[in-house]
């Protein structure tokens, strides 16, 4: 990433990537069978900065979702890596 890419919100990123996952019946059922939510428990959630930060941590953990997501988005997947640490509950980057 250079000085002057600027980081899209971190709170609008995760967002996106919710609505993304949501898109496809399939992708979203992953997630849900993933992350031990229900759609209800999703959508009381999907606020909360540390849920997007995990919708966020789930796309960084398979890259090919990774990648179809920042290609559709049209955002590298560096910043959208970057972005994360924006949220609570960030690992460390390396």
């Amino acid at each position: 990433m250079t000085a002057k890419q600027t980081l899209p919100d971190p709170h609008t990123l995760g967002l996106q990537a919710l609505a993304w996952l949501a898109s496809d019946e399939e992708r979203l059922v992953r997630f849900l069978n993933l992350s031990g939510l229900t759609p209800r428990g999703l959508r009381a959630t999907a606020t909360q900065p540390e849920s997007l930060g995990a919708v966020l941590d789930y796309l960084l953990a398979w890259e090919p979702l990774l990648i179809s997501f920042s290609e559709e988005l049209g955002v590298a997947p560096e910043i959208i890596a970057h972005t994360r640490q924006r949220l609570p509950g960030a690992p460390l980057l390396n």
